[in-house]
């Protein structure tokens, strides 16, 4: 058993970076379906390659529970694995409901998960790449949510884009906004996930200064 852990940990190891670069794979299929609007064999061909991107992660996850083994028969390993797997446990759960596909944005965080180990890490992070992957995954799927909606007034990537960044700023200046049930439910989850995301990011950054600080202190 232990030498299956030990190959199920090198594993995991090694591809990381395959996991990223699916993790993107998965949302430029899902924004080429969106943008460009395919023939109706091209978008079901995209949709088996984004079902198989989405199974390879419900294996990963498979065998990090194989991985996890008898610890998570009590309580502090069963803690343990959900914290060590949230996200990978969110990609496999959330991004399947139809409404909820703002999330899918989860599937590319999840191969990043690998590269965010350290506090900087995470705050260039959370800058640089979760923030606009959020802007730009909410501003496709209100368009697919919205485009042919009866009075609908997000009508381009140009329109969702800017409700995007209205929203999830909290700002909302209502010249966009969502008619639809799932474009509501989206915009629900963009101004809980902005609230989020600015709040993480000051708290990281907080703690940065703080930790400077005590350094200064101490020398």
């Amino acid at each position: 058993m232990n030498s299956v852990r030990e190959a199920l940990g090198k594993l995991f190891h090694r591809v990381e970076f395959l996991y990223m670069v699916l993790g993107f794979a998965y949302l430029g299929i899902y924004a080429v379906q969106v943008l460009v609007e395919p023939p109706a064999d091209i978008y079901a061909s995209l949709d088996l390659v984004s079902e198989v991107i989405f199974w390879v992660f419900a294996v990963d996850v498979v065998l990090r529970l194989i991985h996890a083994g008898g610890d998570l028969l009590t309580w502090k390993g069963a803690g343990s694995f959900l914290k060590e797997n949230w996200l990978a446990l969110l990609a496999l759960l959330l991004p399947a409901f139809r409404s909820l596909r703002v999330l899918r944005v989860i599937v590319v965080l999840r191969g990043l998960e690998p590269y965010l180990k350290t506090r900087s890490s995470r705050v260039g992070m959370i800058v640089g790449v979760t923030f606009p992957l959020i802007l730009f995954t909410a501003a496709l799927s209100v368009l697919e949510a919205e485009r042919y909606a009866d009075g609908s007034n997000i009508q381009s990537f140009g329109d969702a884009i800017w409700w995007s960044i209205a929203s999830v700023t909290t700002v909302g200046y209502g010249d966009k906004f969502p008619v639809t049930a799932d474009g509501r439910v989206i915009a629900t989850f963009l101004m809980v996930i902005g609230i989020g995301l600015f709040s993480a990011l000051t708290a990281l950054l907080a703690a940065w200064v703080m930790g400077d600080r005590k350094k200064e202190e101490k020398s």
